[in-house]
């Protein structure tokens, strides 16, 4: 496995993670506050892990994991822009109302 094949592999394990993680932290907070806003983050996130799990299949089931890569850049963004989708989901839902 080579450095670029290494970093997508991170980036989509860490993509997984984040989004069960948030998930399961969404479960916990719509149990709490009963807001529908919430189960339908859990949904969102739930969704991306599939996502990533299915990029996950792709990169190392169908292709072998020896994929040639063309444009380093370009592969490391595509894996960054679901992690920080996530990352910026989560911190809007998170924010708190500010009261007048």
């Amino acid at each position: 496995m080579n450095f670029i094949d290494y970093t997508e592999t991170v980036l989509i394990v860490g993509t997984i993670v984040l989004s069960i993680f948030l998930s399961l932290l969404s479960i916990s907070k719509y149990k709490r506050s009963g807001s529908r806003k919430m189960i339908l983050a859990s949904l969102a996130f739930s969704l991306f892990a599939v996502f990533s799990i299915s990029q996950l299949y792709e990169e190392f089931v169908l292709e072998g994991g020896s994929e040639t890569h063309s444009n380093i850049i370009i592969d490391i963004i595509i894996h960054l822009i679901p992690l920080a989708i996530l990352i910026l989901f989560f911190v809007g839902i998170m924010e708190k109302r500010k009261i007048n």
